[in-house]
């Protein structure tokens, strides 16, 4: 049932705020696709100062359809804290055979 899914990689740079993994992974709730792998790097002190927020990057990976990834990519891009994101998709192995 892979057939016609990509692999993709959201990498997002944001501001770190508390409640900005929320914001992130509602779009995947909304669309039903399950992220296969999230990791989160948060300032290195783990610190947060509401006067100078650091920075948080944050990987998820998951597969769908390019339309839908890109839509999802879409969304998260444009979100306040978001400063920087990019997508990155590579073949599944389903998708391959």
């Amino acid at each position: 049932m892979t057939s016609g899914l990509l692999r993709h990689r959201l990498v997002v740079e944001a501001d770190a705020h508390p409640n900005l993994m929320l914001r992130l992974l509602e779009p995947f709730a909304i669309h039903e696709v399950l992220p296969t792998r999230v990791r989160i790097d948060g300032p290195a002190d783990g610190e947060m100062n509401p006067k100078a927020l650091g920075t948080l990057r944050a990987e998820i990976a998951f597969t769908a359809p390019t339309e839908l990834a890109e839509r999802l990519w879409a969304r998260i891009d444009v979100m306040v804290p978001v400063r920087n994101s990019h997508l990155v998709s590579t073949a599944s192995a389903g998708a391959a055979a």
